[in-house]
């Protein structure tokens, strides 16, 4: 695997002080890159991390976008609006759509030889388990309504027209990504609802998990590899819900007490959570939406071959990573302590 020379690639890393832009910043800045941050405020830093310029600035700042992307020959695009439920202010169109389009402008302006840019396995589609979807099936998962995925689905396409061929992109779409220092709780509030619910009742779905590491290789190897316009599904192996519940329980030393929901329920309930996503939360509670409850019954079968291959990538085991996510909770205070 051909990795970048840190000497010849200074980078540009949007969204580094959230969960996947700030390993993609860390892992760059370690291997000796230099490394500039775009962030909305300064993050908080920890023992041993690595030197890190940090710009503070706004997608939507055309001025703090050029002057963010003066002198870096990459760019790697993690900032986005991660949210799947009701967005009654249009902050997935303005943030994921037009916050792309003016980096990648200022980007191909500034001559950047390279644009990464970071999607999600909702862009993709749904296989089977004897048939996995790959990066050229076409896409099924319109169960899955909401202004998160539209707007993802708008932005990679940008990225990978990159305004007709002016600058080399990539995008890569990662599964449920896990692992530690995840500051907004994007996924492991989910883990952390499992290991504090003593019973359970989870829908029968599933989707592969992505280790937060695994998943900043390969954004890293993107600077030099991958074809231009061409996307990546960066997953691990496929997990159930009810699994995914089974391993944390087991991992946290609790009793195992989870089952699977009926498939009838799936209608009332995706209705019961999207009337209360727009008229009771308002968008704030991410994990009672129409989309996420949709998203809950749809198994969502991709392989991440291609990805493995052309970014050399090997995989720790499911509970390693849960278990390492789970151990940072409890460093944090987030969860008990656990065996």
């Amino acid at each position: 695997m051909i990795e970048p020379n840190p000497q010849e690639w200074p980078v540009l890393v949007t969204g580094a002080g959230g969960f996947v832009g700030g390993h993609v910043a860390r892992m760059l800045a370690r291997a000796g890159h230099q490394v500039r941050g775009l962030v909305r405020k300064l993050p908080t830093e920890e023992p041993g991390d690595p030197k890190i310029e940090w710009h503070v600035g706004d997608l939507l700042d055309v001025d703090s976008l050029k002057s963010a992307v003066r002198g870096v020959r990459g760019v790697i695009h993690v900032a986005a609006c991660v949210n799947l439920g009701f967005d009654p202010n249009g902050t997935s169109q303005r943030i994921n759509v037009e916050g792309t389009r003016l980096i990648l402008k200022a980007a191909i302006e500034a001559g950047v030889e390279r644009f990464v840019h970071t999607s999600t396995l909702w862009t993709l589609a749904a296989g089977t388990a004897e048939h996995p979807a790959d990066e050229d099936t076409a896409w099924n998962l319109d169960t899955i309504r909401s202004p998160y995925v539209r707007t993802k689905r708008e932005a990679e396409q940008l990225v990978l027209e990159g305004d007709k061929g002016k600058i080399s992109t990539v995008a890569l779409c990662p599964g449920m990504v896990v692992g530690p220092r995840d500051p907004k709780l994007t996924s492991s509030i989910l883990l952390i609802l499992l290991a504090k619910c003593p019973i359970a009742g989870l829908p029968g779905g599933g989707l592969p998990l992505i280790d937060v590491q695994v998943l900043a290789q390969s954004h890293c190897r993107a600077l030099v590899a991958g074809g231009t316009g061409h996307r990546y599904a960066v997953i691990g192996p496929y997990c159930s819900f009810l699994d995914l519940a089974r391993m944390v329980r087991t991992i946290v030393g609790k009793p195992v007490r989870v089952g699977q929901l009926p498939a009838f329920l799936q209608r009332p309930y995706t209705t019961i959570a999207g009337l209360a996503d727009r008229l009771v939360f308002r968008g704030t509670q991410p994990a009672v939406t129409a989309a996420s409850v949709a998203g809950g019954y749809l198994k969502l079968y991709v392989t991440g071959a291609r990805a493995d291959q052309v970014f050399g990538l090997e995989h720790p085991s499911q509970p390693d990573t849960i278990r390492e996510a789970l151990e940072d909770l409890a460093k944090r205070g987030r969860l008990q302590p656990f065996p």
